[in-house]
Formats: C-alpha cells, sequence, structure tokens
C-alpha cells in the first residue's frame, strides 16, 4: 500500500493507533474472524510501531507495514537507497563505509563491519533490481539496472519506494529489503498461508 506519510510524520502521529485492515487478504469479507494482533517495535532509524492483524482460521499475521519500511531489515527503503547510492558515488566500498558510518561516532562499529554492511545493502538493491528488469523490461528499456536509471526512469530519488508500489503484485516472491517471506516460495507458508502482508494502514492511499 502507498502512504502520503514520511516516516517522521509516521511517528508525530501514532498512525500505527489509527491503522484498521476491514477485511482479510487471505479469506475475504466475513468469511473469518480477523481481530487485531497489537503491534510490534521497530527500531530504527527511531523507535515506532507497526500494526498486526491475526486470521485464526488461516493461522496467519498480517503486518500493516507502510511502504517506506524495509521489510524483515532495521530501517527503511530510503536508507537503503542512500547506502547503495553513495556507494556508487564513492571510490570504493571502504570509502563509502567511513562515510556512513564514521569511526569517530558513538557506538561505531569496526571498518570491517561497516564495509560489510554497506556490502549487503549493495548485494540486496543489485539483485533487485536484476529481477526487477526482468519482471519489468521496459522500466529500463536497454540501460543496465541501476538506481540512477531508475531513477531518470521514474523521474524520484526514492526509487525503492516506488518500486514497492510497482511490484506489488510480486512481493510474495521478492526478497527483503523490497518484498515478503522468502522462506519458501511464493511466499506460500506451510499449509498454504501467506505470511506478513502489507495491509491498508490509514492513512495510507489506496491503489
Amino acid at each position: 500500500m502507498e502512504t502520503t506519510l514520511t516516516f517522521e510524520e509516521y511517528v508525530t502521529s501514532r498512525a500505527w493507533e489509527q491503522a484498521t485492515l476491514e477485511v482479510c487478504p487471505l479469506c475475504g469479507a466475513g468469511a473469518c474472524h480477523l481481530q487485531g494482533l497489537g503491534t510490534y517495535r521497530r527500531k530504527v532509524p527511531a523507535e515506532a510501531f507497526v500494526a498486526r492483524y491475526y486470521c485464526p482460521e488461516q493461522h496467519t499475521t498480517f503486518s500493516l507495514l507502510p511502504d517506506f519500511y524495509a521489510s524483515r531489515v532495521p530501517g527503511t527503503l530510503d536508507d537503503i537507497e542512500h547506502t547503495v547510492a553513495q556507494a556508487a558515488a564513492s571510490t570504493g566500498l571502504e570509502h563509502a563505509a567511513e562515510e556512513l558510518r564514521p569511526g569517530d561516532e558513538p557506538g561505531a562499529v569496526t571498518l570491517s563491519v561497516a564495509v560489510a554492511w554497506v556490502r549487503r545493502r549493495v548485494a540486496w538493491v543489485r539483485a533487485l533490481l536484476v529481477t526487477v528488469a526482468g519482471l519489468f523490461p521496459e522500466l529500463f528499456a536497454g540501460e543496465r539496472p541501476s538506481l540512477q536509471a531508475l531513477r531518470g526512469r521514474l523521474g524520484t530519488s526514492r526509487v525503492l519506494v516506488a518500486l514497492r508500489g510497482i511490484c506489488e503484485p510480486y512481493l510474495y516472491g521478492l526478497p527483503p529489503p523490497l518484498g515478503l517471506n522468502p522462506r519458501t516460495p511464493w511466499g506460500v507458508a506451510r499449509g498454504g498461508a501467506r505470511q506478513q502482508s502489507i495491509g491498508p494502514d490509514p492513512p495510507l492511499c489506496r491503489r
């Protein structure tokens, strides 16, 4: 689901308290006993919460995850995109790591840990863009899959957030930080139930 809120607005308005899921994504309207399941906490980039619902018939939970959040990893999609763009503009991963995670900050990690942190995010996005190029070849129109190419094509500096919407039909088959439930093919858990669906979260905008 798309959202017009920034992370800061989401936190300030405590939007998770107004989050509702009216229809079970698996069972449909009135076909199950869908119920609220409280919230879970996200700590990065600051403390916030995400509402959850539970379908007892399907034994499945649904997280009402706003589009700006990365899935299954800390932080936001914008933060990950910034890291990857910084790495692309730097002379190397070590230089990018020193800029993104300075060694003189409180709680700093070693350079090798910072480099591994950057490398993981670069690998995530690189694999994602290759997959997206296969799903939507017109987005690249013969260009090499890259954030820069998609920023020009989509006219936005928030490519990963935009892809969360564009790739909505395929989210169960895409890995984190964009997609959902990568442990089984196409997000189908044992018994056929899908886990961790993105649901509507007022003030989110329906597509």
